[in-house]
């Protein structure tokens, strides 16, 4: 019987292999990048290499990836990638590379809400102006007045009193301005429509109800957690179907006839974003101060992502794109302009983007970026900024 010999691979037989296949494996990302491809074939796929704790032998900071919303193209930026360390994966951050549409942080609120049936007769308020310490707004201003109304008609329970006209300011002259009931905080059909003076005759509302800080009726909100821009950018619903009342002062969103952001996105990448929990300062105006913690699919940066400097910062993290990318080429906290952190219209214009940083001195200020990259306080129902949303894949 004749003998037969096997040649068994050796261990440097196999290491030799391994290292060719490795090669190999190289040649073919370089090949895929270089062409503008990738590997990764599905969403699903980008996130299987996340939980893996792969993501950076094929993406880096900066790179970008796309989906559709409807029948629109949505570019993002990988601007952050984090390590998880209780499981060993990727979390990737993504930001909109273009902002997506105008929209307020959240509208101008009520004056008073109602806690029961109002009768027609005559009735006055004074806007708190709790913690306010801004002469401009406290040295004989209409906000620290009292105002007299009569009504001819029933404000119902759950009514609203609002302020009708066009932009406010702490400097508004109360006696050029008429209000309006409504049956609720959703409605936008008038009851009836007052004029105001300076007096303070009849029943005061804050009997029969609440009244609402002075800087909110003028400004709106920049309390992240019950922002009409939250709300918004986390809701799939469709046009006049996404906004409710967040408060009982709360107002319907100018945006309210268009549909939630999320609806129309690309179904697979929807599937694999991570909601993420969001932590942001309150202000201590209209609130006691403090932070608070939402959980959100899409949120907005606060200054300190993007490498801002901040007195307000809720997230001590500096995504890397801001720092990989800045303009001057230094290192560390950037406090002026840079257009690196701009993000252009799709219509090729130029407009500001909100921050969810809050000016802590203001019950109304909410941060937001210049077309320079530089940082600006804008009012939550000022001239509407842009919407950048972030979100993130793990």
């Amino acid at each position: 019987m004749a003998t037969q010999t096997f040649n068994l691979p050796r261990r440097e037989d196999y290491t030799r292999i391994a290292a060719a296949i490795e090669s190999q494996n190289d040649l073919l990302r370089n090949h895929f990048k270089a062409a503008g491809e990738t590997v990764v074939k599905s969403w699903e796929g980008f996130r299987n290499i996340c939980r893996a704790g792969g993501i950076r032998t094929y993406y880096a900071v900066g790179d970008q990836l796309q989906c559709k919303k409807s029948d629109t193209t949505l570019t993002w930026d990988i601007v952050d990638i984090q390590d998880i360390e209780e499981t060993g994966g990727n979390r990737v951050i993504l930001m909109l590379h273009n902002s997506f549409t105008n929209i307020s942080f959240e509208p101008r609120q009520a004056i008073f809400k109602a806690s029961q049936d109002i009768p027609a007769g005559t009735y006055h308020f004074k806007t708190p102006m709790d913690n306010v310490t801004d002469t401009a707004w406290i040295t004989n201003r209409s906000w620290t007045k009292t105002w007299q109304l009569t009504t001819t008609k029933t404000i119902p329970k759950g009514g609203v009193l609002c302020f009708t006209g066009g932009d406010m300011n702490y400097d508004t002259d109360f006696t050029q301005r008429a209000v309006s009931s409504y049956s609720s905080n959703d409605s936008t059909t008038v009851i009836e429509t007052m004029s105001i003076t300076e007096a303070s005759g009849g029943t005061d509302l804050a009997t029969l109800g609440d009244v609402n800080h002075g800087q909110r009726v003028c400004w709106g909100s920049n309390r992240w957690s019950i922002s009409a821009l939250r709300q918004w950018l986390n809701s799939d619903a469709a046009a006049n179907a996404w906004w409710k009342a967040q408060t009982k002062f709360s107002r319907p969103s100018e945006r309210a006839g268009i549909a939630g952001w999320m609806n129309g996105l690309d179904s697979d990448f929807l599937a694999v974003v991570t909601a993420q929990q969001i932590k942001e300062k309150v202000n201590g105006i209209a609130e006691s101060g403090g932070t608070e913690t939402t959980l959100d699919k899409f949120w907005i940066p606060c200054q300190r992502n993007l490498n801002m400097d901040s007195d307000t910062t809720e997230d001590t993290h500096i995504w890397e794109y801001f720092t990989k990318f800045r303009q001057d080429g230094k290192t560390g906290v950037n406090t002026g302009n840079d257009p690196n952190r701009a993000r252009y219209y799709l219509t090729g214009s130029l407009p500001w983007y909100w921050l969810r940083s809050p000016r802590l001195d203001r019950a109304y200020d909410a941060g937001a970026v210049g077309g320079d990259g530089d940082l600006h306080w804008s009012g939550a129902y000022g001239a509407p900024s842009a919407a950048v949303p972030a979100c993130a894949i793990e």
